[in-house]
């Protein structure tokens, strides 16, 4: 038994990956050996100058998103005299496992500051009765004002609790989460003051890892977080005209997710709905100071199963989504071209990144390896710039690091030593996970494993 589940996690994390790596480059470098032999003919130069203006384009784009992002707008203040909306929180959970973390993500629920009236509604569902935590639930929900508890029978996904709850939320604003997410004190008010204006419809705050320290997958993970939602998710915004909503941590406006709700055929219903909107012509915005603290994945295992379920739902919302953006009349061009970027260019790049390999390999096959001028100008400085890529954005995510993350310096250098593993995983997994979605993969609701954990420590971030 040992045996197979061994070879069983090998097919997994190595043979599928470096599968799809075999299929992006066998048959190129087999097209271009036979042109050659057959026809003279040598397609490798002009597609290498594609290739490298394909890839240093892309690479621009990462740089100008990083430079963007560190001007990334707050939200207005609020006078004085502000009478401030009744906000309401939604906490999809899935009970049996979810069981050990819901109290004290319900404690940091508790010990957030609001002016007005605030709404907690955890809505659960499990496929088994579980009457010690669910009585538990209901207890501490009748002895804490403004919490409720709603178990949505026959649901399989976070989609169906959020769809059901919905209709209970009281709030003119709505936020979004999981389980395992604690957010700032001043999280709803922040929310708040973005909706103020009657221009937002939709924030999505960041996520911070409150558990980076459990093992190196979850160091990798911290890092990994504070570059998207510190960096990437507000530099793109400020590129595209555009925020993403990302499933949690999220606040609507109460009649917008009402209207918009959750598709549970998707694998990624938070891409799915945040698309549905942006496309309906509402306003989403990304603010990488309205913070919550979660849970990252330990374990190979865990990250994989996590994180194949987010690369099939983005490559599902990407089919679903690419061409009627092309033809949204209420998305400006700019709006647009961003959407090309985020959905297709995103599907195509694991595979891009892969096409040096196949022309070098040919180039060796037709002059053999030590009459190919290694030090042509701009290959050095294409190599030498993407290189540097990695290691440049972990030092600039260090610099916008959220404090608790920023402390950890080590975490940080582990990034930059294994940032080139690592991004290959993440390519392979895209790849792995767009032949699964082909064939029909499966598009149930996979549960991340979860481990109770202290309380971060939820401060109040600057305006």
């Amino acid at each position: 038994m040992r045996a197979r589940a061994w070879w069983a996690a090998a097919v997994k994390f190595a043979v599928k990956p470096l599968a799809t790596a075999v299929v992006g480059t066998v048959p190129p470098f087999l097209l271009y050996v036979y042109l050659w032999e057959h026809a003279h003919i040598e397609l490798v130069w002009p597609l290498y100058i594609l290739i490298a203006l394909s890839i240093t384009l892309t690479t621009v784009l990462i740089w100008w998103e990083a430079a963007v992002s560190v001007n990334a707008p707050g939200p207005p203040g609020a006078p004085l005299d502000y009478e401030w909306p009744k906000v309401s929180a939604l906490i999809a959970a899935y009970l049996p496992n979810e069981a050990d973390t819901i109290f004290d993500t319900l404690e940091a629920f508790r010990r957030i500051e609001y002016p007005g009236e605030k709404q907690i509604i955890v809505a659960y569902n499990t496929p088994k009765d579980m009457p010690d935590e669910e009585r538990a639930l209901e207890r501490y929900c009748d002895e804490h004002p403004g919490f409720e508890v709603i178990r949505i029978m026959k649901s399989t996904s976070k989609a169906e609790n959020v769809n059901v709850a919905i209709h209970l939320v009281e709030g003119e604003l709505v936020g979004v989460f999981d389980a395992d997410h604690q957010p700032a004190v001043d999280s709803f008010t922040r929310a708040a003051r973005w909706m103020r204006s009657g221009e937002v419809d939709v924030v999505q705050g960041r996520c911070v890892v409150r558990n980076g320290g459990d093992s190196l997958m979850s160091m990798l993970v911290a890092v990994e977080f504070e570059q998207i939602y510190g960096v990437a998710h507000p530099g793109r915004a400020m590129m595209h005209g555009f925020g993403i909503f990302g499933g949690t941590n999220g606040f609507w406006r109460t009649k917008v997710l009402k209207k918009i709700g959750f598709d549970k055929s998707m694998l990624t219903e938070d891409i799915d709905s945040g698309m549905r909107a942006l496309r309906a012509g509402h306003h989403v915005v990304s603010d990488p100071w309205l913070v919550s603290f979660e849970l990252a994945t330990t374990t190979l295992t865990a990250f994989w199963s996590q994180r194949m379920r987010w690369a099939q739902g983005w490559f599902q919302a990407s089919i679903r989504h690419t061409v009627p953006s092309l033809r949204e009349q209420n998305l400006s061009r700019r709006q647009r071209l961003g959407m090309m970027h985020l959905l297709l260019w995103r599907e195509l790049y694991p595979w891009l990144a892969l096409q040096m390999w196949p022309m070098i390999a040919f180039w060796v096959y037709r002059f053999g390896f030590w009459h190919i001028d290694w030090t042509v100008l701009p290959w050095v400085v294409m190599t030498f710039v993407n290189l540097m890529t990695g290691p440049g954005l972990v030092f600039l995510t260090w610099f916008r690091a959220h404090p608790s993350v920023r402390l950890n310096r080590r975490w940080f250098m582990l990034a930059v030593l294994y940032a080139p593993l690592y991004s290959e995983m993440k390519n392979g997994l895209c790849r792995v996970a767009q032949f699964k979605e082909l064939r029909g993969g499966h598009h149930e609701w996979v549960v991340t494993p979860r481990q109770s954990r202290p309380a971060a420590t939820a401060s109040v971030q600057p305006a």
